[in-house]
């Protein structure tokens, strides 16, 4: 690990992330990108330092950013615009109750509401993306466009 890297980890509360390498004079953006959601991994799961493409997931999302816009769009883009219109939080009650491995109580409490209230939001969610989220397809398929939208920004 570089010694900048390495330095940053023995830092109490400090979280970095680290983009795949690039050659000189490369345009930065693609390496911002992956900078920024490595440490948004970092900080999700308190490790000091993530490099991207560390995790099985993220290693299936292509690099480019249109494909990844369609993706999200195709799959999220119904849930997006009602948690913007109704101040919502579908999304991030769906992807707290992915990341806690859909332990509905557990997720429940991450998210301070009451499990009958996150079942709600994932039916709500699953209805928008008409997507059933008890099959292995479709809840893959979900997986990837919230780690996509994540990717882009899009997300907390």
């Amino acid at each position: 690990m570089p010694p900048v890297i390495g330095g940053t980890g023995a830092s109490p509360g400090v979280a970095s992330g680290m983009s795949r390498p690039f050659l000189p004079g490369a345009a930065l953006r693609v390496a911002q990108r992956e900078a920024l959601w490595a440490v948004s991994k970092a900080v999700e799961s308190g490790r000091p330092v993530v490099r991207y493409g560390d995790d099985a997931t993220g290693r299936w999302l292509p690099d480019d950013p249109a494909v990844l816009t369609a993706l999200v769009e195709n799959v999220l883009g119904e849930v997006l615009r009602y948690d913007e219109a109704h101040d919502s939080q579908l999304l991030v009650s769906a992807r707290t109750w992915m990341e806690r491995d859909r332990r509905t109580d557990t997720a429940a409490a991450a998210l301070h509401i009451h499990p009958n209230t996150l079942a709600y939001r994932l039916r709500r969610f699953g209805t928008l993306t008409h997507r059933d989220l008890t099959s292995t397809g479709a809840l893959a398929e979900v997986w990837l466009a919230i780690q996509a939208a994540g990717a882009l920004g899009l997300t907390d």
